[in-house]
């Protein structure tokens, strides 16, 4: 704590707190204040019950009533999915390019559960499904490699649909 020195008319001297500490720990405890406003302030927004609906029924009586979610079958949208290679540039026969497709529906969330296929118009690609069957967020997993050079155009289809974006890449 920061105190000043006083001296009293008989030389005395006495220690006296000074107003900056005072204004620390006022400024401490309206923090304090402050940031238990501000969780309270939380909690009630989290509760549903505070700005759940409500339907009166003839009676007057008041009960509280919830909207159902259903879960609805997911169409695909071959223009909203896509394909992502990385590295776009490996070596013939000793390194393999990472193919993930995105499987997803017209709002652009995944569609899950798909059997995806990987190809291309040539066979001196080969192809290695590390997870051809969509995930919840609409992924699915191959690897590529290529025992010949050249750029290789990649597509992928599901549901006997081929998807609107392709990838290049280069085996050198």
């Amino acid at each position: 704590m920061l105190y000043n020195y006083v001296m009293n008319n008989e030389s005395n001297v006495t220690y006296e707190r000074s107003n900056n500490s005072r204004t620390v720990i006022i400024a401490l405890i309206l923090l304090i204040i402050f940031v238990l406003i501000l969780i309270l302030f939380l909690y009630l927004i989290r509760r549903p019950a505070l700005f759940g609906s409500f339907a009166q029924t003839e009676s007057g009586s008041i009960t509280a009533t919830a909207t159902p979610t259903s879960i609805t079958p997911q169409s695909i949208s071959v223009d909203n999915s896509y394909l992502f290679a990385s590295p776009l540039k490996a070596g013939v026969g000793a390194e393999r390019v990472r193919v993930t497709a995105y499987i997803l529906d017209g709002q652009g969330a995944g569609v899950a559960g798909k059997q995806v296929t990987l190809g291309n118009s040539l066979t001196s690609v080969q192809i290695y499904p590390i997870s051809p069957v969509t995930d919840d967020s609409g992924r699915a997993t191959f690897d590529i490699t290529s025992n010949t050079s050249g750029l290789f155009t990649i597509e992928a289809s599901v549901d006997g649909r081929t998807l609107s974006q392709k990838v290049t890449v280069s085996f050198e």
